[in-house]
């Protein structure tokens, strides 16, 4: 009996071993036999977030100042499997597309993978520039600037908890760490083609306003970092999808940071760009993304500001807004003309070959 056994078991052995040379064998070939060759070279893939109203035209959101001068007059082409809260644009001459994917981590995955997978165009030797608004982080980051990440990390892949129920009742860090999930909870980008990109981007000039600058001196008297223009700088960036703010957010971004131990300070948070790196790592393209994200907002309540004043979701718009609070700063269109006049440098840079 335990002879047969025995002879069973080898049997499994050996037809577990065909069948994994099998689908090594199928995987290897998928990129190569039946590949239409026909296929559209992109050279740059714009991943803008959100458009706040139409592509050309009207007052610009995330893509618009992309779309107009890279994708001029294109139509949204249809692109197999992707959701339909993203829409692909594409300049096929010059071979430049621009995804834009909405908000959160599961769109920009989805959008993203649905491209890359797609076999009508050839991503392989592209440059992936995800760009979008951020909040910024206090002590670090200010209204205007752009940062260009190096490192980012998911604010969610861990545990989290309410002080309330812990038994250190005084703590300021909530967020407790999860060995299973590193493999996607950080990333980090190409260092030599960062400070490629640094290089030609950080003399960059960028807009502030008036307003914009007396809210954050009202704020942060004082405060070198919220005094200064708006600068070029490099950062790492905390992806979630809830739009957080606060200082005990604040405290859990800082500590999350220092966990990973990650090259450059804390700079922004955003709902999106762990998604770009992983899908990215998916399709071997992690080495050529280059992110940015412009700041518009602030990480923790300015004066006068409450979370039930800024979302609670009973007030119409004009009940929740202030004046002079973060969420009214006129910042946001001359923000979008830094990130394009940033990013734009490095786009133009893929399509000549440069990156």
């Amino acid at each position: 009996m335990r002879k047969t056994i025995a002879l069973l078991i080898s049997a499994i052995l050996i037809m577990t071993s065909v069948l994994a040379v099998s689908c090594s064998s199928r995987n290897t070939n998928a990129g190569t036999e039946g590949k239409d060759t026909s296929a559209v070279k992109l050279k740059a893939i714009i991943v803008p977030k959100i458009e706040l109203g139409e592509m050309s035209g009207d007052f610009p959101g995330e893509a618009q100042l992309f779309y107009e001068k890279y994708c001029p007059d294109a139509e949204e082409t249809e692109v197999p499997h992707m959701p339909d809260c993203a829409h692909f644009y594409v300049n096929e001459e010059d071979g430049i597309g621009i995804l834009v994917t909405d908000s959160s981590k599961t769109a920009a995955s989805l959008s993203l993978m649905a491209l890359l997978s797609c076999e009508k165009y050839d991503h392989s030797e592209a440059t992936i520039i995800s760009v979008g608004c951020a909040g910024g982080s206090k002590g670090y980051s200010r209204p205007g600037d752009v940062v260009l990440i190096t490192a980012v990390c998911d604010s969610e892949l861990g545990h989290m908890a309410d002080v309330r129920e812990m038994e250190d009742k005084n703590s300021d860090v909530t967020w407790f760490h999860d060995s299973s999930y590193d493999d996607f909870s950080y990333k980090d980008f190409n260092e030599d083609t960062l400070e490629k990109v640094y290089k030609m981007t950080k003399d960059c000039k960028l807009r502030t306003t008036k307003k914009t600058d007396q809210v954050m001196a009202e704020n942060f008297p004082g405060e070198d970092w919220a005094l200064r223009r708006p600068e070029v700088i490099k950062g790492t960036s905390l992806t979630g999808d809830n739009f957080w703010k606060g200082e005990y957010g604040h405290k859990n971004a800082l500590f999350i940071t220092d966990y990973y131990n990650c090259p450059d300070p804390y700079a922004v948070t955003e709902m999106e760009e762990i998604s770009v790196a992983n899908a990215a790592e998916c399709y071997g393209m992690l080495e050529h993304v280059v992110s940015f994200r412009v700041i518009v907002n602030m990480d923790v309540f300015l004066k006068g500001e409450t979370p039930e004043g800024l979302w609670d979701e009973t007030k119409g718009y004009n009940d929740k807004v202030e004046e002079d609070n973060s969420e009214t700063l006129d910042i946001f269109e001359p923000a979008m003309h830094n990130l394009f006049d940033t990013a734009s440098i490095v786009i133009d840079a893929a399509v000549n070959g440069q990156i």
